[in-house]
Parts: C-alpha cells; sequence; structure tokens
C-alpha cells in the first residue's frame, strides 16, 4: 500500500497578555464563549509598567512558542499617556510584541458595544459609572468577573459589529485630539479571526436566544 503523506499544517497560536485581572478575565471568557482552542490569555507576573509588560509578554511568547502576542493595557493600568504608547513602540517591534490599549480602560471597549462617547473622555470612573446603569453591579474588577459578571462577553456579544463601529466613530475624534486612537481593540479582534478562524458559540446559542 502506497503511504500517503500527512500535508495537514498545524495550526497556528496566539497569545494575549493582560496587564489587570479584570482584562485576563475578559478575553478568558472570549477564548472560551467562542472556542477559540489555539488563543491563550495570561495575566501580568507582575509588571509595574507598559514596558516591563512588554517584556514579561515576550518571555512568555518564546517559552510558549506563539505565532503571535499581543499585550493588553489599559491607559488606567500604568497612568500612561498616549507618548507612552509610540514610545513603547521601538522595544514591542523589537521583541515582537504588539500592543493592545484603551484609553482609559478596557470599560471603554464594553462601552462601545452600546453607544459612541460624543466627546473624549479620560477618567476611567465615567466610564463604568455609564456602564452601571446599562449593567447592574458593572465593575471593572477580577471579583466581578468572577461573580456577577462570569458571562459579561457573551451578554454583549451580538453588539460586537455596533462596538467595531463605535471604535472606529470615537478614535476619529480622539485621534485628532491625541493623535493616537482611544482604542485598537478591533485590531485585536483582527488577529483572532487571522490566528484562531471565526467565533463557535453554537454550544451558547440558547443563551444569546434568552438575551436576544
Amino acid at each position: 500500500m502506497k503511504r500517503t503523506r500527512n500535508t495537514k499544517t498545524a495550526k497556528q497560536s496566539m497569545l494575549i497578555y493582560a496587564a489587570s485581572e479584570f482584562e485576563a478575565q475578559y478575553f478568558g471568557q472570549v477564548r472560551k464563549d467562542c472556542r477559540y482552542t489555539n488563543l491563550t490569555v495570561m495575566q501580568s507576573e507582575g509588571a509595574d509598567s507598559l514596558e516591563k509588560l512588554i517584556v514579561e509578554a515576550s518571555h512568555a511568547r518564546l517559552r510558549g512558542k506563539f505565532d503571535c502576542a499581543w499585550v493588553l493595557v489599559g491607559f488606567s493600568d500604568f497612568n500612561l499617556k498616549p507618548a507612552d504608547i509610540k514610545a513603547a513602540q521601538e522595544l514591542a517591534e523589537k521583541k515582537r510584541v504588539k500592543i493592545g490599549w484603551s484609553n482609559p480602560s478596557l470599560s471603554l471597549w464594553v462601552y462601545l458595544h452600546f453607544k459612541a462617547p460624543s466627546m473624549v473622555i479620560t477618567d476611567p470612573d465615567m466610564i463604568t459609572e455609564a456602564l452601571a446603569k446599562s449593567i447592574p453591579d458593572y465593575a471593572e474588577t477580577g471579583e466581578y468577573m468572577g461573580g456577577k459578571g462570569q458571562n459579561l462577553h457573551l451578554a454583549l456579544f451580538t453588539n460586537f459589529s455596533r462596538a467595531i463601529a463605535n471604535a472606529g466613530t470615537y478614535n476619529r475624534i480622539c485621534e485628532s485630539s491625541f493623535g493616537l486612537p482611544a482604542t485598537n481593540i478591533p485590531d485585536i479582534y483582527a488577529d483572532i479571526l487571522k490566528f484562531c478562524g471565526n467565533a463557535d458559540i453554537t454550544h451558547n446559542q440558547k443563551m444569546l436566544t434568552k438575551r436576544a
């Protein structure tokens, strides 16, 4: 019998290395809800600056042999300014890590599932207070994500396209003010699609139908 060669290529892998527990748990939900088996989400070991976060992520990328690696950071995590993101790009490119950010925090991305702010917001408390009106007991904490927010991503899933569109609208406002978009989370999702494929939420269909 003629032996055939297995030409199936190995699936590429992606890493998201988050600065905070909230960020790590949010994208952990993305991974679980969408069945992205080749996406790994990790939380920082205690980095106290964007530069240290990038170095930590680079080490994790090398250990795990990931094909693509992102750090995920909110401006409020390290009291960042737009200039800090731009200054860190050279290090990130050297370490083969991409920088994903939200200004002022990842709660902005959550908020964009509902609407785009009409003015620039740099205070994270303003975002969380506004979200609490739509999401009962919302808080940008790991404790919330492990309790009442354990299905946060799934609750927002059907509004994903709206979030992408609102991000584009709001980013144009922020770029004219700061020279930097408020968030590039859509770019992270573009890489998730590239490396992990389309979301598979068939196992969550009943829950999505109830929320519709």
